[in-house]
């Protein structure tokens, strides 16, 4: 049974009525989760060069805080590597997202521009080392599901090809498939969000050792930076886990 905890939302966010999809697991270990957050009234764009600035600023302080030799022992990277390990997938050829933004930013480079939305959950991850994603919800087919992917499942991920699952690896599904593979390795071409998406799911994925503190430090940084950057109604975000 998964387990759930709406989180009170500090006075940055806006607190709307908008309902969440729920998260149920079928695999994970004790600690591991989900939060969730709806984005409404979605108007997607390019960022701003006020936001570059403020990106600009921040790659300062990651790159203050961390650097590339010393990320292998870095407790929050070293138990997303460990889950993913624990599931048959080597986060060394296929990394986490958070972990391949934050290496982006350590090595020097820029991150990309795909909207205003996209670039502020990129600058988060990185940030906070948490991975993130985005799914329309117009494009989501009933429950979502944290379980195991079937042997000869096929994942298409966004601008990809598609992956032939051997059936071990940890995957989000809803009742049509795979949405996100890994935990959180890529999103799927088929809930991507584009231009036009008007409502989307924010999704912050948690490993055992992204305790409620840090999940909810990176869930309110990455609301409060949405509200600041992206014209869009927050929903209060809600976190699901998986049971002890």
């Amino acid at each position: 049974m998964t387990s759930l905890k709406t989180l009170k939302a500090p006075d940055c966010i806006i607190s709307t009525v908008l309902s969440s999809k729920s998260v149920v697991f079928e695999t994970g270990p004790p600690g591991t989760s989900v939060t969730v957050a709806v984005l409404d009234d979605l108007k997607l764009g390019k960022s701003s060069s006020e936001f570059e600035e403020y990106e600009s600023s921040l790659f300062e302080t990651i790159r203050s805080n961390n650097d590339l030799e010393s990320l292998r022992h870095d407790p929050l990277i070293r138990s997303y590597r460990a889950l993913h390990w624990s599931y048959s997938m080597d986060p060394t050829k296929t990394r986490v997202s958070s972990e391949a933004v934050l290496r982006r930013v350590l090595q020097g480079e820029n991150l990309w521009r795909i909207s205003n939305l996209v670039d502020v959950v990129n600058l988060a991850s990185a940030y906070h080392k948490i991975p993130i994603g985005l799914v329309d919800v117009s494009k989501i087919q009933g429950q979502l599901t944290v379980r195991k992917a079937r042997k000869g499942e096929v994942f298409r991920r966004i601008g990809g090809e598609g992956v032939e699952c051997r059936g071990r690896e940890l995957v989000l599904s809803d009742d049509s498939g795979i949405v996100c593979y890994g935990f959180a390795v890529h999103d799927s071409e088929r809930t991507k969000i584009t231009r036009s998406t008007r409502c989307a799911l924010l999704l912050l994925y948690g490993a055992p050792y992204a305790t409620e503190d840090i999940m909810n430090d990176a869930t309110f940084f990455t609301l409060g930076a949405i509200k600041r950057w992206v014209d869009c109604m927050i929903s209060k975000p809600v976190r699901y886990a998986a049971p002890a």
